[in-house]
Order: structure tokens, then C-alpha cells, then sequence
């Protein structure tokens, strides 16, 4: 049964979808900002397989830059929550944070194909990691997606003030009362876990071929 949180709570990669453009129904995420313990739809998503691939490649990383002189903290050790004065919380969990001689970088581990959010999220962790993190202090921080077969570097100048504005207006507006316009779509609604007995919009079927032949070219 659908449960009301006593305070806004956003997860990173909520955010992150939206910001690159590869999710429009700000509802989805405003919803689950908002509700907890909702009906689901049951998941054909392979968690096993994911996970190892996900923690082989995160080992890896570790004992590479554990070669490379770096202090490394993994995963749970990152994980920070982080309060705003609205109320509002956002949270994550970086998979590495290696630091060595004053120079910290932020890696997150992507076993999939490279998207746009990927980077955004790098982006967050660096903007909100550091707040009053003992570890990040003094530190000159960069950030680093790895992918399987390459790595992608992401400056500390690309956390810039129209960056940290556009963070700060979709976190307003997910965390806020008033609930945000859904934007129902086969190709939005298959990748969302609420189910339509909670969101009664939800696309369950794809649709019509929109292929059609004709004389006119």
C-alpha cells in the first residue's frame, strides 16, 4: 500500500534521467520523491547479472588505482544524504572516490552503453559528495565514468552556475508539493516501475507500426 514520505527524498539518477533529456515524465520522479512501498510492476530486469558485472568492473578500477598510489573508498563508504534547507533530501552513492596527494577523483562504473546521464551524474556526485565530507576537504576534485572498454574525464570547470541552477530548479520541482505533469509513453512508461493501479496513464502496450509506404518521394 502506498505509503507518503515525511520528507522529499530524490535518489541521484531520478534527477540525472531528466536533465539529459533521456526521461520526460517529471511525475515519475516527483511520485516516487514523494510516495514509498507503491505498487511495482514485477521486473524482468536481471539484478544478478548486473550486479556482477557492475562489481567486477568496480574491483577492477580499485586495484588499478590502488597500483596507481591512490587511496580508494568503494560504494557504501561514498554514500552521502544530503538535506536541504527546503526539507528536501537527495542522495547517492559513488562507486569510487580515490584520492592521492590532494587530487580526488569521482568514478562511477557503467556496464551498459555510454549515455548523456552518465556524465550528469558524475556531475551531481561532484557538486554534493564534498559538502561537509571530512575526506573531500582541501581536495582538487574530477570526475571519471568507466565503461568496460573506455573512460570518459569530466572537468571540475563542467560543474558550472548554469549546471548548478538547472540541478537546483528540477530538485524545487520534484521535491515540491504540487505534483508534476505525467508524459505517458510506451517508450517512457516500459522502463517505470510504478504500476498503472498507481498511475492509471501508464502505457502498457507499444504502439502502431507508424511505417506506411508512399508515392509522394
Amino acid at each position: 500500500m502506498t505509503e507518503t514520505r515525511s520528507e522529499p527524498y530524490i535518489w541521484v539518477t531520478w534527477l540525472t534521467k531528466l536533465l539529459a533529456g533521456e526521461s520526460q515524465c517529471e511525475w515519475s520522479a516527483w511520485f516516487r520523491a514523494h510516495h514509498t512501498a507503491y505498487d511495482k510492476v514485477p521486473s524482468d530486469f536481471d539484478l544478478a547479472s548486473w550486479t556482477m558485472d557492475h562489481n567486477e568492473l568496480v574491483a577492477a578500477r580499485r586495484e588499478q588505482l590502488l597500483e596507481d598510489g591512490y587511496e580508494v573508498f568503494i560504494e557504501d563508504e561514498n554514500a552521502f544524504k544530503r538535506i536541504g534547507s527546503t526539507g528536501i533530501i537527495v542522495s547517492g552513492k559513488p562507486d569510487i572516490l580515490a584520492i592521492r596527494e590532494r587530487i580526488g577523483v569521482v568514478e562511477d562504473c557503467k556496464t551498459g552503453r555510454p549515455r548523456a546521464s552518465d556524465q550528469l551524474q558524475v556531475l551531481v556526485y561532484l557538486l554534493l559528495l564534498p559538502i561537509r565530507n571530512p575526506r573531500c576537504a582541501n581536495l582538487s576534485l574530477s570526475g571519471r565514468v568507466v565503461y568496460k572498454t573506455k573512460a570518459v574525464d569530466i572537468p571540475a570547470s563542467a560543474l558550472d552556475g548554469a549546471f548548478r541552477q538547472r540541478f537546483v530548479d528540477l530538485v524545487h520541482r520534484v521535491g515540491g508539493e504540487t505534483p508534476l505533469a505525467k508524459l505517458p509513453s510506451w517508450s517512457e512508461c516500459r522502463w517505470c516501475d510504478i504500476a498503472s493501479t498507481v498511475c492509471l496513464a501508464r502505457v502498457t502496450e507499444p504502439p502502431p507500426s507508424a511505417e506506411a509506404e508512399t508515392d509522394l518521394f
